[in-house]
């Protein structure tokens, strides 16, 4: 048997480029795919490059020492996700478009037996009992990697997006400001009351101004939180002043009872900062 699984591994390397030209050919022209006849040439070359690496891989699944396999996987896992990626190209595509690569491969395994008279059905059935697992391994680990890779780059945006949407700007030692434009919802004033303390103590900040004059508007639970944030700095330390309270989100405040009688408030940035001696 490791001689006809060696004979079939070499006979689907030396035909690997006849295999992929049949998977190249079926291609129709269409908009926004990789996989598409009229893609650009230069991800066309990849792609052809990658392919031959794909029927590489799937044919050592049927060598006996698996060691060859599990080299040509995690090398192909890494190459395609990547690309993929930086493609960004819809998981579905990636996975139809091996499964297209299984029924031609398949097929050819199919005319091989046919022509070759040692070949008989006991090795046809136990072919296809090896070659299912091994692309059904091959749409696992690339969807597992894929998944990954891209909670991993989800993970990193949403801290880039929340140093924008809170950015500590020091103007002088121990003196901040935390200039908040937008709109104040529930998830962003969350987001706040996590992220704002820690900031302030990594910085090694005493006072800060929490700048309102760029925010839209502030629904209850924003302005309850703001209230409570002010509150948590001042236990670690903080003294926290506001400036540029618009009408609207002062009347906010006064309708669910919040009491800033005991946080300074300023018309403006220039008037809190000189306040705090800055520019002195």
């Amino acid at each position: 048997m490791d001689r006809k699984d060696r004979a079939l591994y070499e006979e689907i390397n030396a035909k690997a480029a006849e295999i992929s030209k049949k998977w190249f050919d079926t291609r129709q022209k269409m908009d926004g795919s990789v996989y598409a006849k009229n893609v650009d040439l230069a991800i066309e070359k990849k792609l052809r490059e990658q392919h031959l690496f794909t029927i590489e891989t799937i044919g050592s699944g049927f060598l006996a020492d698996q060691d060859l396999f599990d080299q040509n996987l995690h090398q192909w896992t890494e190459i395609v996700v990547r690309s993929r990626l930086e493609w960004d190209t819809p998981i579905y595509e990636v996975i139809a478009a091996i499964n297209k690569t299984r029924n031609l491969i398949w097929e050819f395994i199919t005319q091989y037996s046919l022509v070759h008279e040692e070949i008989d059905k006991k090795d046809v059935l136990r072919w296809s009992a090896i070659y299912h697992p091994i692309l059904d391994t091959l749409i696992s680990e690339f969807s597992t990697q894929y998944y990954r890779l891209t909670r991993s780059r989800l993970r990193g945006q949403e801290k880039l997006i929340e140093e924008i949407d809170s950015p500590i700007i020091p103007v002088s030692k121990g003196i901040a400001v935390l200039p908040l434009i937008g709109i104040m919802d529930e998830r962003r004033a969350a987001s706040l009351f996590e992220s704002v303390p820690v900031k302030c103590t990594q910085k090694k900040v005493t006072h800060l101004v929490m700048d309102l004059s760029g925010m839209n508007n502030i629904d209850t639970f924003g302005a309850n939180q703001l209230f409570q944030l002010t509150q948590s700095l001042r236990l670690l330390g903080v003294q926290a002043v506001l400036s540029g309270i618009r009408p609207e989100i002062a009347q906010t405040a006064i309708h669910l009872g919040l009491n800033f009688s005991q946080i300074k408030t300023f018309h403006g940035l220039p008037q809190a900062l000189a306040h705090l001696g800055f520019g002195k």
